[in-house]
Formats: structure tokens, sequence, C-alpha cells
């Protein structure tokens, strides 16, 4: 938004010193305004226009071609990924979460092309004064009130998780789809109250109404009808933004989610080894190959958490306080980069589910009624464990390979 702002500076310069009726075009200051300027000053002025451009096309690559695409497949999913947790046989603390997850990814994805992609596939909407409205007081603060329910849901799916794995004792009384669904409301909740200040970032602009001298022949540039309040450009929404988006968005929940999946793999490490003198070298090998997927899984959704995540807290940072010498240009590419990055640890729940977890895939298949009943009871042989009160370890590791956090 920053480049698109500074090109379109530039550009209306331009036009304004174009079609101003004294304009001599003998005079060359009366085209670029570049006045008493040294012949390398000029050639800096051509090169900066040169890479706002360049910084134009990558907004549009990845906001109005690449980020709709992976929106497409993230929409598609998220929703087959509602409907397979929401079956009966997939029931569970851990299906409520991630059905949660997934609503809330849907959303920003919709607030994603909605906020993002329609203002490129066609810039005169943002003249529209319906669209000013919406996009002021739904579109942008819903775009972010969905983007903290979704980190916080995953926070809420691995204290869940947690507790199934190193509290097994209490996970009977915790880990139920009420306690669940009060989870998930109390987050919301939450996350809409730390998100009130967004409803004040932007305010319609209703344009063309006694606005300038109806004798005057200057001409000017249609603009937005939306446009940031004094909160927004103040010290007030730059603490604000800051501290939300590095802080409380980005920071805690990844520390949260971090060390209690380290915890997680440490119980389970420890789980099979005080059994493995209990089993034969089968299933031995067995529970190894599912530990290492689960360290595996775990780790490479933690990772990828922090480096979409992670790149978004830092372009954001650097944007709300740019440092002296900052190249804003390359802050704002970066920006749409990350936006990208969220877009994606968005949409790829579903492949993951389907990678990793066997009951997903069953589920998913008998849905579409691409495997008969008989298969189904007899993959069920291998999930029948489940139960916490029975054998912890067998749920551990059946709850575990159904799902990254």
């Amino acid at each position: 938004m920053a480049a698109g702002s500074m090109a379109e500076l530039v550009s209306m310069t331009i036009t304004a010193s174009q079609q101003t009726p004294s304009a001599d075009w003998n005079n060359p200051r009366l085209v670029l305004e570049i006045p008493d300027s040294s012949l390398e000053e000029s050639l800096q002025f051509v090169e900066n226009i040169s890479r706002r451009t360049y910084v134009e096309d990558v907004h549009f690559v990845l906001k109005a071609i690449v980020g709709p695409i992976i929106c497409l497949f993230g929409l598609m999913g998220n929703t087959l990924s509602i409907l397979t947790w929401r079956r009966p046989g997939m029931s569970s603390s851990t299906g409520r979460y991630l059905t949660g997850q997934a609503i809330a990814n849907i959303c920003f994805l919709l607030m994603f092309l909605l906020c993002d992609s329609l203002q490129l596939w066609c810039p005169s909407v943002k003249q529209a004064v319906v669209y000013g409205a919406f996009f002021s007081y739904f579109g942008f603060p819903m775009f972010y009130f969905s983007v903290i329910c979704s980190i916080w849901f995953t926070v809420g799916l691995t204290v869940d998780r947690y507790i199934m794995v190193c509290w097994i004792t209490k996970a009977k009384k915790f880990c139920n789809e009420s306690r669940a669904t009060f989870g998930m409301v109390v987050t919301a909740l939450c996350s809409f109250i730390i998100n009130i200040p967004h409803f004040a970032s932007f305010t319609p602009i209703y344009q063309g109404h006694g606005e300038g001298d109806n004798n005057s022949t200057e001409v000017t540039a249609p603009g937005a009808a939306f446009a940031p309040t004094t909160f927004t450009t103040g010290p007030g929404g730059q603490a604000y933004e800051f501290w939300v988006h590095c802080i409380f968005i980005i920071l805690g929940p990844w520390v949260t989610i971090f060390f209690m999946n380290i915890m997680i793999i440490t119980k389970l490490s420890q789980a099979n080894k005080r059994m493995a003198d209990k089993k034969t070298s089968h299933s031995l090998k067995k529970s190894k190959e599912s530990e290492n997927q689960i360290t595996r899984l775990l780790l490479t959704v933690t990772f990828t958490f922090l480096i979409f995540m992670g790149l978004t807290c830092v372009v954001q940072c650097l944007i709300t306080n740019t440092p002296p010498g900052a190249d804003v240009l390359a802050l704002s590419a970066s920006l749409s980069f990350s936006v990208t990055g969220v877009l994606l640890n968005s949409s790829l729940n579903f492949l993951l589910y389907c990678m990793s977890g066997r009951r997903f895939r069953m589920e998913l298949l008998k849905m579409f009624g691409l495997v008969s009943v008989d298969s189904q009871s007899s993959s069920n042989t291998d999930t029948t464990s489940s139960n916490i009160s029975t054998k912890p370890v067998s749920t551990i590791s059946t709850q575990f390979t159904s799902k990254d956090v």
C-alpha cells in the first residue's frame, strides 16, 4: 500500500502538470518538476520511479494472481476439513478446535480476496462509497480478527494436546468437545476485544458533495473512498500495531506452541522408552516410526509457523518503526511476500491432514463413498485404543498422527 501510494503521487504530479492549460511543453520543469537538480539527482529520480513500478508489479503478481490461487485451494481444503472433522467418527476436542481453525481460515482467505485482490482486479471499486464503508467497518477489521482467531485456536489445540500427553489423568475432564467449544468462544471474544481498534483504523470518504470550487479548471484524480484515520497515523495507532502484531499475535503464540511441542515430544519419547522392553521387535519398530513421524510433523509445523508468521512480524515491525535509511520500497515488497506466506499457512492444513492422518484420509474417502464400510471397520482396529483411560500411549500416537499442531 505504501509503494502504491508513492507511485500514485508521482503519477498525479505528472498528470496534473500535463493537463494545466498554461503548460509550456518546451519547459522541462513543467513535466518532471525537478527544479535546479543535478544530473545525478535526475537519474536517481528516474531510478526511483522504475523501482516503484517494479514493486507495484510484485504487489500485483502476489495479490492478484498467486494469492487468489492459494485462496481457492485453501477455501476448498478448509471446507473439506470442516465436513470431515464434523463427521461422527471424528468427534473429539481436537476435531472441534480444527473445525474452528478452518472456519477462521476461510474468513481470512475471503477477506484477502475482497480487501486486497479485488482492488487490483478492479481498481475503480476503491472509489465506490459502498466499498469504502465495507472496507473500513467490516473488511479490514475482520481480516485481522480472523488471523488472530486462527492463531490462538492453534494455541488452544496445542494446550489440548499437551494435556492429553502430559496430564493423562486429567485429559478426560478437560479434553472434551464442550470444553473445546467453551475455549473457542472465549478465544473469539478476547480476539474481538483486542481487535476493536482496527474498526477505527479507516473511515469512508464521501466524495463529490460540495467539495472544491465548481468554477475551477484544475483536474484532480479520483481517490479511494476510504482513508486512514488520525488514530492509525498517530503514535497511538503505531504503538497498537507494533505490540499487537509483534507481541500478542506472533511472539506469545509462537513461544507457547514451541515449548509445549518440545514437552510433548519429550513425553512421547520417554513413554516409548519405558515400554520398549514390553514390546516385540515389530511393535517397537512401528512405535519408533510413529514417534519419528510425530516429531517431524510437530517440528515442521512449528517452524513453518515461525517462518510464515515470523516474517510478517518482522516486516510489520520495520514498517511501523521504520529505521533511518531503511528501503521503504523493499519493505513494501517484503510485506506482500509475508502476507503470501500467511495465506499458505492458512491453506495447507488440509494437505497436512491428508498426509499425516490415516483416520482423516479414511473418513474423507468414506464421505465420498470411495471406501467400503468393511475397510473402514478394519482400519478402526488400529484406533480403538484411542480411549485414554485404557491405553494412554496408543491414544497419544493416534491423536497426533491425525493432525499437525
